[in-house]
């Protein structure tokens, strides 16, 4: 039986095992000293108070021991239990700062639902979030990307995955499944023929894991147009195609 809660035991964060063992040693001692002190601590609490400003190192000195017995107790909590509490904050400030490494440089997987994910950065996709900000800014954006270091815009509401959007494991650290909208955006770095077929192939892997999700697709040949919509596309962006519409409506408007 010992064995086996000894074994539950070590199989928790070191954080809980350390916050166990603090906590072990300030109620023990609390008690231990009210037992040999009762005069000195009245109760089983001003042992516990004791033995949490001993280990904090404050230092009040409203309470302290008077007999051998008392004095030892308190050599070995401070001996002790400061170790264990300065580990525990050692150790909870450095999950915290690799934590926030990893929110920053998209490592982290994505727990929340009912998101927007966006697929590549580039100065569309940033115009876009910008707007959506402002307009949208109870929604969440989960922006995939291989090429960028660290999430590009710091805010609430977006969050940054780093990885491959092919890959099924990237997919998931965005959480795909619980998406409501995927934006592909066209990759700017490729020729238009291999940026196309590369978001199709996203999109292949986005349909495979969330085949409901609604899925908007950034293409840029004309030929490609068709083959987004066999992949699952429900909605597509031909970009060239509007650009050149507005180049067109622009120059034969002016005088």
């Amino acid at each position: 039986m010992f064995e086996a809660l000894l074994f539950r035991f070590f199989r928790h964060s070191i954080l809980y095992r350390l916050a166990v063992i603090a906590l072990f040693f300030i109620f023990t001692a609390g008690a231990i000293i009210h037992w040999l002190e009762p005069n000195q601590f009245k109760t089983i609490f001003d042992g516990i108070w004791w033995s949490v400003v001993t280990i904090a190192t404050v230092g009040y000195g409203d309470f302290a021991p008077e007999t051998i017995a008392g004095r030892v107790i308190g050599i070995i909590l401070i001996l002790l239990g400061c170790g264990f509490i300065s580990t525990y904050f050692f150790t909870l400030s450095s999950i915290v700062v690799a934590k926030e490494n990893a929110y920053m440089e998209g490592t982290l997987s994505y727990k929340g639902t009912k998101h927007y994910v966006i697929i590549g950065w580039n100065e569309r996709t940033k115009q876009f979030i910008d707007h959506f900000k402002i307009d949208k800014g109870e929604y969440k954006i989960v922006l995939i990307d291989n090429s960028l270091t660290e999430n590009p815009m710091v805010c609430e509401n977006v969050y940054f995955v780093k990885g491959n959007p092919t890959y099924t494991s990237v997919l998931e650290k965005a959480n795909i499944a619980g998406a409501d909208k995927v934006l592909i955006t066209s990759d700017p770095f490729k020729a238009e023929a291999l940026a196309d077929m590369q978001s199709i192939l996203i999109l292949i892997a986005i349909k495979g894991i969330n085949p409901s999700i609604h899925s908007i697709i950034e293409i840029l040949t004309s030929e490609q147009v068709v083959n987004a919509k066999h992949a699952g596309a429900n909605q597509v962006i031909n970009t060239n195609q509007l650009i050149s519409n507005v180049m067109y409506d622009t120059f034969f408007s002016t005088p």
